[in-house]
């Protein structure tokens, strides 16, 4: 099988994570790839901010636990205030995606393929990875948006996702089955 193909159908959301840090080369070239996704008029909308460090990304834990506690009517409280919470699930790296719409209305959909680009990277050499909502919840959270201002994500960025990046703990999930009558085929002959 093509090795684009077979990281595309192989790769998974891992959630457990050893505490190593990743070899810089590989991050760089994990990085490097999502640069290089397609984005609408070619505008490379984004800015990626690594995080790198389980003290950092702690401190980061503890604000998003925090801003997330002040949101009303918020999902995500019950999951934040669970016993061992971390933002990255226990990864040594978490980068953050954001983009600002006045720059390029398909912003959202430019940075997901960035995104895109870094599981599908991370998966070829070994590193795994879980794409992590709760930043992009809080980016218009007043008390929040220090937060991320401290992490020089730009003043007038909307964090569309971020991804957590480490080498997995445990074995690698096995991949769920997928959903029936998601496709059809449209062709002249019809």
């Amino acid at each position: 099988m093509n090795e684009t193909i077979s990281s595309i159908l192989n790769r998974r959301s891992i959630r457990r994570y050893l505490p190593e840090q990743i070899r810089k080369e590989d991050l760089e070239q994990i990085v490097r790839a999502g640069l290089y996704a397609p984005s609408a008029r070619n505008k490379q909308p984004w800015h990626l901010t690594v995080v790198c460090g389980h003290e950092l990304l702690t401190r980061l834990t503890a604000e998003v636990k925090s801003a997330t506690l002040r949101m009303p009517d918020n999902h995500y409280a019950a999951m934040v205030q669970k016993e061992g919470y971390s933002v990255a699930f226990g990864a040594p790296i978490l980068v953050i995606v954001s983009g600002n719409s006045a720059d390029a209305p398909m912003v959202r959909c430019d940075c997901s393929l960035v995104l895109g680009n870094i599981f599908l990277a991370a998966h070829s050499l070994g590193i795994g990875s879980c794409w992590v909502n709760q930043l992009g919840i809080l980016s218009d959270e007043p008390g929040f948006r220090t937060v991320l201002e401290s992490l020089n994500v730009p003043a007038r960025n909307t964090v569309y996702g971020c991804a957590a990046l480490g080498y997995p703990r445990g074995a690698h999930p096995a991949a769920p089955a997928r959903r029936e009558n998601t496709v059809n085929y449209v062709t002249a002959n019809q």
